[in-house]
């Protein structure tokens, strides 16, 4: 029986470190050289985070809430950390919105019906996404959707909608993804998460059984998500400043 925790701590860290690697996988994209200029700081660390949010949003249609074949935990722990990266994509977010006005306030004007289409695009996705996350909050689900499988289905679709209008805002702006090859890159890894994701919805494969989860694994979803927070938002804030100094 002693072993069992050991058992689950090591599962819990070789899944925080997979977790955190995925995470940090659009920042290393964007600094393949030809990197962008950089412009400062603040700016910098602005949109390395909103990178990270969209990391996020992808990993949410990885881990939707159903249990994966790893790790081996139960049923909530998978339920849990769908929760807890849509808390952080938004709060990723937020701070990336609120950085990017504090260094450049003309900004303000991209917020408006006359901005470009992509920055609208950006504009839309954030709202979606906040629509998102304070509708899955159980109390108030309950109360906008009392039918659960139209939540679903409405989650899912407003989920899609959020995640197009990301890339787009993302793949317009031109100026980190910089170059054709990481652009297409960056196309790839989302369709091939999204095929992923239909496959799960439609085809949906065995996991595995209920009796050989472990059990008591609810609360890693929690230290793993706010470990790798906590871990890319230093490395964010590391990268920002080296980009200025160097």
């Amino acid at each position: 029986m002693e072993q069992l925790p050991r058992r689950r701590r090591r599962l819990a860290l070789r899944f925080f470190a997979g977790l955190s690697a995925c995470l940090a996988l659009p920042i290393l994209l964007i600094m393949q050289i030809p990197t962008a200029p950089a412009v400062g700081v603040v700016w910098d660390l602005a949109n390395l985070l909103g990178y990270l949010a969209l990391a996020c949003c992808l990993l949410l249609f990885v881990y939707a809430g159903r249990p994966r074949n790893f790790p081996p935990f139960s049923g909530r722990f998978f339920a849990n950390l769908h929760r807890d990266l849509g808390y952080i994509a938004l709060l990723l977010l937020t701070v990336h919105v609120g950085l990017l006005l504090v260094s450049e306030p003309l900004l303000l004007e991209h917020l408006k019906p006359a901005a470009p289409m992509y920055m609208l695009a950006g504009l839309l996705a954030s709202v979606i996404l906040l629509i998102l996350v304070i509708s899955s909050i159980p109390r108030w689900r309950r109360r906008i959707w009392p039918d659960y499988h139209h939540f679903k289905f409405l989650h899912a679709l407003l989920a899609v909608a959020c995640l197009a209008l990301a890339c787009w805002h993302t793949l317009e702006s031109h100026f980190y993804l910089n170059t054709g090859i990481k652009a297409w890159i960056g196309v790839l890894v989302t369709v091939t998460v999204f095929v992923f994701y239909l496959r799960g919805r439609f085809f949906p494969q065995r996991s595995a059984q209920r009796q050989s989860r472990i059990r008591d694994t609810a609360l890693y979803s929690h230290k793993i998500a706010l470990g790798s927070l906590v871990l890319l938002s230093i490395a964010a804030i590391t990268i920002a400043v080296v980009r200025v100094l160097v």
